[in-house]
């Protein structure tokens, strides 16, 4: 190579690009330790004779402790800084997802509650790092790292199940580690450990004391709750409410996941951007309310609405992960910000899919469920109108 291929090859592998690139495979390991178990459930209960309650669990529970764990986040990176945290949970999950299939199902639940914890410091810190290493560059890193969860999500749901067939659940779910040791390899390679100054504290009400912090935690909340459960009923609702097969039905909800890819690339880089903030999160959040209308009023549009409740579920995503980077003061603001957002979050994201479930079968009708989806996507419209504000959180 040439002195100058060499330079141009220098001046294009930057710090910050690298540091781009490990943001991106640490979003591939948020989400892809759970569709994998997922898209493998029949084998692993057919194996290990698990109960639909139990089953049901492995889906549930990580979710779960996303909430519990958020809160505990703080204090690790308190103790031990933003980049060892991170490194230490991506090989927490590579070691929990290759220990997990080797037993019975008590282990089973056991590593994937650990997962989860472990998953939670990349879901509390990623929009930290985005603040402080790509504070003039907020809005593309934030539409980087949520695409990138989606897409790891995406890529182990489609791929574990050719696997499994070639070698067994237990090493199709477990060969995924690979990905998070990368990821933890390419993070502890990089110089990007911050400063003493900012890793203090810095003066200011915490988030659980400020009304607005409430705001975007009920934002949050609601786009968690309504994508949890719909992830978790439509393939269930549409066969009876759009009358149509199980397969296709199974398309749908597929399309929904996959729309959202646009959605998390597209929301947040504008609302880096535009000064309307507040309507276009409002906007964001109401294909959610047409999604539930839709599927309510005209049933037979299910293709049509599963479309715009997808990019609304991406969307809404990314601009509350956004948020957080934007609105917060400083880097420490948004890692409390964030655990806090995601504590009200997620706890909410548990217990959607068992409340959407028990209106169904109090009613034995899916129309309670959907009116109960509507009435959260109205509160999402209202709370992200005010929860775009470009007013600071301190």
């Amino acid at each position: 190579m040439t002195a100058d291929g060499a330079g141009q090859r220098r001046a294009f592998v930057t710090p910050r690009r690298l540091l781009a690139l490990a943001i991106v495979l640490v979003g591939l390991n948020l989400r892809g330790p759970i569709t994998s178990l997922a898209a493998v459930l029949p084998d692993i209960r057919s194996d290990l004779g698990l109960s639909a309650t139990t089953a049901g669990l492995l889906t549930s529970l990580p979710v779960l402790c996303f909430a519990l764990g958020a809160p505990l986040v703080v204090g690790l990176t308190r103790r031990f800084g933003v980049d060892r945290t991170i490194v230490a949970s991506l090989l927490a999950i590579a070691l929990f997802l290759v220990v997990r299939p080797w037993g019975g199902g008590g282990l089973l639940l056991a590593g994937t509650a650990l997962i989860g914890l472990a998953i939670t410091a990349g879901n509390v810190l990623l929009p930290v790092v985005v603040r402080r290493d790509f504070a003039d560059r907020q809005g593309p890193m934030v539409a980087f790292s949520t695409s990138s969860l989606t897409a790891g999500a995406a890529i182990t749901a489609a791929l574990t199940v050719p696997l499994a067939i070639l070698t067994g659940w237990r090493f199709a779910t477990a060969a995924w580690a690979v990905f998070a040791v990368v990821a933890a390899i390419a993070w502890a390679r990089l110089p990007h450990e911050p400063t003493t100054a900012q890793l203090e504290p810095a003066p200011g009400r915490r988030p659980w004391a400020q009304p607005g912090a409430w705001v975007l935690a009920l934002y949050f909340a609601m786009q968690s709750g309504l994508y949890y459960a719909t992830t978790a009923w439509l393939p269930s609702l549409l066969p009876e409410v759009a009358h149509v097969d199980a397969a296709t039905a199974g398309t749908s909800a597929s399309v929904f996941q996959l729309v959202g890819i646009a959605g998390t690339l597209v929301g947040p880089v504008l609302a880096a951007r535009v000064r309307a903030r507040r309507l276009l999160t409002a906007v964001v959040a109401s294909c959610w309310l047409v999604f539930c209308l839709g599927l309510l009023l005209a049933p037979t549009a299910y293709l049509l609405w599963s479309v715009i409740g997808g990019f609304g579920q991406g969307g809404g995503f990314a601009i509350g992960i956004a948020l957080l980077a934007l609105r917060a003061a400083n880097v420490d603001a948004v890692r409390q910000l964030s655990a806090m957002v995601q504590t009200v979050g997620y706890t909410v994201g548990a217990a959607a899919p068992v409340v959407a479930g028990a209106a169904f079968g109090a009613t034995g009708q899916w129309t309670a469920t959907l009116l109960l989806f509507a009435g959260m996507a109205v509160l999402m419209v209202v709370s992200g109108a005010v929860a775009g504000s470009h007013h600071t959180l301190r």
